[in-house]
């Protein structure tokens, strides 16, 4: 009965194995602890921001003093957020943080009114770095979530709108791929997390004057962008191969290639779907359930956008839901079949 346990003993005090490790979750806190903490993080920001302003709305009139005050108050957050882990700091920390940035984006607005290049630029350096520096994953999120939205009007304002989907997909991309490569884990997953849900919010709109009415000549050219999307589903094909050594070329290699190249064909009509497809097939090679969860309700939602905006017949919607059901149906099991066939041949 006890061989087993002398046995996994010497081999520990020969130093042959490494020795168990129990992780502990004692500082893991139920979810309703969490939630009321964060509300009470909130709370506390905005009393302590209401005080704030009342004290000093005299103070505010003047662009470099909120600019000045702003930067104060991102440096306290900073500093709160590099408190001892809590649900409660994390909170009021990035409440406070918001607080600044509203006083220094109230001054950047009031006085770049009329430079709206240089306007979107100071607003993506200044995420972007917050993105990089904050200690807090939420703070981290919503300032590259903030900052990919930067992007992408001040790529609008320059008329290549058709491009920062692309530049959004392949950041997404490249840090998914190499997130257990990179150094920073937390940060690297909050960055790549901020950048998706900022890739999805704006392929969920058809053109750039849903976003923004005023720049109604900054329309998207949607061959280009959905085509610079397919080139990237086939490079994360590409590095998918090579990460699990399968040859290139070879029969399995050319399969995926050759059915990524048709999926990003036939996705050049329907905006988000190979945005869907890129975050379904990353979130499958890592088991990664929310990037996969993420991938398919984004996509229920472009192909449901699709569906409804096409000028037909509700007979032939129908049909055309049919038609691409057997399709799917009738490539699964040629696919399943040909890869049985291969597997039986190497037997």
């Amino acid at each position: 009965m006890h061989e087993p346990a002398k046995l996994l003993s010497l081999l520990t005090e020969k130093q042959l194995i490494i020795p168990p490790i129990t992780l502990t979750n004692d500082n893991q806190s139920p979810w309703f602890i969490k939630v009321l903490l964060a509300i009470a993080g909130w709370l506390a920001a905005l009393f302590c921001f209401g005080f704030f302003a009342i004290t000093l709305l005299d103070l505010v009139d003047n662009n470099v003093v909120r600019a000045i005050i702003g930067v104060i108050t991102i440096f306290g957050a900073f500093f709160i957020l590099k408190a001892p882990q809590s649900e409660f700091f994390e909170h009021i920390g990035l409440a406070v943080s918001l607080n600044g940035q509203a006083l220094i984006g109230w001054a950047l607005f009031d006085y770049f009114a009329s430079q709206d290049t240089l306007l979107w630029a100071i607003v993506l350096v200044l995420q972007s770095a917050l993105a990089w520096l904050m200690p807090s994953f939420l703070h981290r999120l919503f300032s590259t979530l903030a900052a990919a939205f930067a992007l992408s009007l001040l790529l609008a304002i320059f008329g290549l709108s058709s491009l920062f989907s692309s530049i959004l997909m392949m950041g997404a991309a490249w840090l998914w791929l190499h997130e257990f490569r990179l150094k920073s884990l937390s940060r690297t997953r909050a960055i790549a997390y901020g950048i998706t849900l900022g890739l999805i919010a704006i392929k969920a709109s058809s053109n750039t004057s849903d976003l923004w009415p005023e720049l109604e000549s900054a329309t998207i050219n949607q061959w280009i962008d959905e085509g610079l999307n397919c080139l990237i589903l086939l490079y994360i094909s590409w590095q998918l191969l090579q990460r699990y050594d399968i040859a290139i070329p070879s029969a399995h290699a050319n399969l995926v290639l050759v059915a990524t190249l048709l999926l990003g064909l036939a996705s050049l009509q329907t905006p988000g779907v190979a945005v869907a497809m890129m975050l379904i097939i990353l979130g499958y090679s890592s088991s990664h359930a929310t990037l996969m969860g993420l991938g398919t309700i984004a996509g229920l939602f472009y192909l449901s956008k699709y569906y409804y905006s096409l000028e037909l017949s509700l007979n032939e919607k129908a049909l055309s839901l049919a038609l691409v059901g057997v399709t799917l149906i009738a490539m699964s099991k040629t696919l399943n079949w040909w890869l049985s066939r291969g597997s039986s041949q190497h037997e």
